[in-house]
């Protein structure tokens, strides 16, 4: 690495830079190096036509990618002709600790010339900070951050406007600029407390109830409908009553037209005929009784399918359930088939409730 620039054949203030006008680069140049010398190389070329404002940053950019002493006093130079006395008067304090480094204690003494001459010109910013307090406070002043110790010190700065900016996590921003009319010249900015940010509302958290359980309901047509299951069959149960008290009757008006001819309880002997009956006579008795004796059956068959099915709907209409029931009951399925076998016959009721 090039450790120093050369300065070529081009004064710079013949009395100042004599020491190091004929000073070698090193023999080896990267890619950095060449490009921070063709930057020099550039630069040099504009002071000589008095393009100082062009040649500065090109400068700092030769010394940013190779850093050299002679490149620092160089740069330093070229700030003294644009007015900015604080930076460079930093340069050449940075120019002498390079040189120091180089064991160059003739551009050392140069760097540390030039910058004493400076000194008395510096002006100078004071940034007072009132904000203590508060946690993650930042102060910048054109850009760059000031560190607590540095604040309330006066700073060298270079004429023209500053600008300076606190903030701080939850507080509103603190922004200012203040502006350097001269050398010498000796301005404050103080940086009040930071005004807190509004919080923001928080939601009011609803309060959670205690979920209720939710009632079972029990749909409308469910208990309607055992019910209806219910009154059917206890129709039926009425019906089969009726049927009951009406075979009945008929089987005891037919066991008694059989009495009149056979008295011995209406029993028709089937050998012979009775004295003083017709042969017709004695068939219908006859008739009449078998038919007495069917009835008879079928009336007593029909009163217990009967009774059987009006109870049966009672019990489906009486434990039906209410639409207000807190469970949901499921419909009653009755079904209502007949039955029959040699010599009886009935109904026969099966399902669910």
């Amino acid at each position: 690495m090039a450790l120093m620039r050369r300065f070529g054949k081009t004064v710079i203030c013949a009395s100042v830079f004599v020491a190091i006008a004929t000073a070698a680069s090193a023999a080896y140049a990267g890619p950095n190096e060449a490009a921070a010398e063709a930057l020099f190389e550039e630069a040099k070329k504009l002071v000589a036509q008095k393009k100082y404002a062009e040649a500065c940053p090109k400068f700092a950019e030769s010394n940013k990618l190779d850093r050299g002493a002679g490149t620092l006093i160089h740069l330093g130079d070229c700030y003294e002709k644009t007015k900015q006395t604080a930076s460079a008067w930093a340069t050449y304090k940075e120019a002498a600790s390079a040189a120091q480094a180089l064991g160059r204690r003739d551009w050392e003494k140069l760097a540390n010339q030039r910058a004493a001459h400076l000194e008395p010109k510096l002006a100078r910013l004071t940034v007072k900070v009132e904000a203590g307090g508060v946690e993650k406070l930042e102060v910048k002043r054109d850009g760059a951050p000031l560190t607590e110790a540095s604040w309330g010190s006066a700073l060298p700065v270079d004429v023209g406007t500053h600008e300076v900016v606190a903030s701080a996590p939850g507080h509103k921003e603190f922004k200012t600029s203040i502006t350097v009319n001269k050398d010498g010249e000796k301005v404050e900015v103080t940086v009040p407390k930071l005004e807190p940010l509004p919080k923001e509302p928080v939601a009011k958290e609803e309060k959670k109830e205690d979920p209720k359980p939710a009632p079972i309901v029990v749909h409308k047509g469910e208990g309607g409908g055992q019910k209806t299951i219910g009154y059917i069959v206890a129709g039926v149960g009425v019906v089969g009553l009726a049927a009951g008290a009406i075979t009945g009757l008929m089987a005891m008006s037919k066991n008694n037209e059989s009495k009149e001819i056979c008295p011995d309880d209406g029993a028709c002997p089937s050998a012979n005929t009775p004295a003083g009956t017709t042969r017709d006579q004695w068939a219908a008795a006859v008739d009449a009784n078998e038919s007495a004796k069917s009835l008879g059956l079928i009336s007593t068959i029909a009163f217990g399918a009967g009774a059987g099915a009006l109870a049966i709907g009672a019990v489906l209409i009486f434990t039906a359930p209410s639409e207000k029931a807190v469970t949901t009951a499921r419909a009653a399925k009755v079904r209502v088939s007949p039955a029959a076998g040699p010599g009886n016959a009935g109904l026969f009721f099966s399902g669910s409730f």
